[in-house]
């Protein structure tokens, strides 16, 4: 009876049994998020919305997000496979259908401070607060970056700063001025490690308006307009009615549109400019209008309304004098005077400046030299015209005097240096009251300038004061934040009660001098030797030894005789 039972049991498992393997099983729902928006910028509001997680009210069992540029896959751990990220979503709660709705902002800083830049980036949830093992993921594209730009209008060969920020860090920049790629002309040429940059151009020539400057890192391009004004250049500046002077323009419609001239609002005659929006006038001969001597305009417009204007002197020989017999002096006319413009891109040593000069020789060769320095040359236009770009060389901060000549015609401007000593360097090594052994060994915070590069001068002495004659130690112009003393200088640290003192400044490119840092005090630990009590101790010990082995011999000779 027991074992009909038992063979029943048995049948009734064996049928469940079969029934499990013949009826699947329903499928567990895999976790998942949905972003909205997918893509878009630091600083944005993404909604994320999460189903297929386990159902819970505990904050603590509920759903952690992270942020991060790393790709990983479900079933890998964040922390492990995942070592840069930023946390946007804590214990969500998930109620009894195991899903949630969340919102949060695209980060700028990774947990270790590094900044957020454009690009592919990964949404990670896992669950619970104990686990960082992936369950879900999303992808979020970070668009771009951010530019600015400054000025943000002005003429032909105008000097632009662009400011970039949030791109890919370390990456090569192109930028393109109307859809056409142009040099940078100083600055830098690609991101640093933070994804920013600072990159200067010259606008090129185009036509007037507004026009598009285009920068692209690792595919990503960010647009900024840049507002392109008319503007006129004529040589000579200066002459009678009958004489010619050139007239170049740029910044203006593009053809067939017209450009016409004005002499004192009278009309001279149209020019065609080029697709740039430029054109050249050779000889446009000034009208006898029967006007005094003066200051009159010459004006150019087009049909866009695009009008930009220059300065002409017009000499008028006076007529002469009763009696008739008497000739009266003519008025010398006044020569032509050679101007120059300054842009630059900053105050400090290495930035851009940028001259632009008019009234100079045609063609010729134009010399530039700051103060006594010759730092660069150019060919000068048929215009009388030339634009030349330099650095700012080391010198001493205040003003400097860029002189340009071209052998006939000089003209000078004052160009001035940053005056902002650079900040103190924090001492490190040695430590406030640290003994130190040879070789010895001293370091100091870097000290960053906007005058680079930055040197240091050192001071070790034997007194807190730093006195002349205490002073053992003087080293100028390092360029490291750290030294080691040569054999020679160390020699002159010898070991004693009394401490030594030491300290540092630094000095940028500009001869801008920082104050000296704390005084940093150290000790120089002595040679090592025994001290008397020990060599008494050991002589008397060495005595007893050689007195001990003397009876020894002693003994052992008595014996054999």
């Amino acid at each position: 009876m027991k074992s009909k039972k038992i063979t029943k049991l048995l049948g009734i498992a064996l049928v469940i049994s079969l029934l499990a393997l013949v009826i699947p099983a329903s499928p567990a729902l895999a976790a998942a998020l949905l972003l909205s928006p997918t893509a878009g910028q630091i600083g944005d509001s993404i909604s994320v919305t999460g189903s297929g997680f386990a159902p819970t009210t505990i904050p603590a069992d509920g759903v952690f997000l992270y942020f991060s540029d790393h790709q990983a896959i479900i079933g890998q751990a964040v922390g492990t496979h995942v070592t840069r990220y930023a946390t946007v979503g804590a214990g969500i709660t998930t109620g009894v259908t195991g899903s949630f709705v969340h919102n949060f902002t695209v980060p700028t800083t990774y947990i270790d401070y590094t900044h957020v830049t454009s690009g592919t980036h990964y949404l990670y949830a896992c669950q619970p607060a104990t686990s960082m093992v992936i369950s879900a993921v999303a992808t979020f594209t970070i668009v771009g970056g951010e530019i600015s730009i400054d000025p943000e209008e002005g003429i032909v060969d105008t000097l632009v700063e662009i400011t970039g920020t949030s791109f890919p860090a370390d990456q090569p920049i192109t930028i393109e001025f109307d859809g056409d790629e142009i040099d940078i002309e100083d600055g830098d040429d690609e991101t640093d490690d933070d994804g920013e940059f600072v990159s200067y151009i010259l606008i090129p020539e185009s036509t007037a308006g507004v026009q598009d400057i285009d920068v692209t890192v690792s595919g990503y391009t960010v647009t900024a307009q840049f507002t392109v004004e008319p503007d006129i250049y004529i040589y000579p500046q200066s002459g009678k009615p009958g004489d010619t002077v050139s007239v170049s323009g740029t910044g203006f419609a593009r053809r067939p549109k017209l450009v016409d001239i004005y002499f004192n609002n009278t009309y001279l005659q149209s020019v065609q400019p080029d697709t740039n929006g430029s054109f050249y006038i050779p000889t446009l001969e000034i009208p006898d209008l029967g006007l005094s001597q003066g200051t009159y305009t010459i004006e150019a417009e087009d049909e866009d309304m695009n009008l930009a204007s220059a300065s002409f002197t017009l000499n008028v020989t006076p007529p002469t004098t009763t009696p008739p017999t008497t000739t009266p002096p003519t008025t010398t006319p006044p020569p032509d005077e050679s101007k120059l413009n300054i842009s630059s891109s900053g105050d400090t040593i290495g930035s851009l400046i940028g001259i632009g000069g008019t009234g100079f020789t045609p063609n010729g060769t134009a010399i530039v030299k700051y103060d006594s320095v010759e730092v660069a040359t150019v060919t000068i236009e048929p215009t009388g015209a030339f634009l030349v770009t330099f650095q700012v060389p080391p010198s001493v901060g205040g003003n400097h005097t860029i002189t340009v000549t071209d052998g006939i015609n000089t003209a000078e401007t004052t160009y001035t240096v940053e005056t902002t000593a650079p900040d103190i360097p924090q001492p490190i090594e040695p430590a406030l009251g640290a003994r130190i052994n040879s070789p010895f060994s001293f370091d100091w915070e870097d000290v960053t300038d906007e005058s680079q590069p930055v040197t240091y001068d050192l001071q070790i002495s034997g007194a807190s004061s730093f006195s002349q004659a205490s002073i053992l130690i003087e080293r100028t112009n390092l360029t490291s934040s750290q030294y080691e003393l040569t054999e020679q200088e160390g020699s002159n640290l010898v070991g004693r009660d009394a401490p030594y003192y030491w300290r540092v400044k630094a000095i940028d490119a500009a001869s801008n001098e920082g104050d000296w840092s704390g005084i940093g005090e150290f000790y120089v630990a002595p040679p090592f030797s025994f001290p008397t009590w020990a060599i008494i101790v050991l002589a008397i010990f060495g005595a007893l030894i050689l007195f001990g082995v003397g009876y020894w011999l002693g003994r052992r000779t008595a014996f054999f005789y």
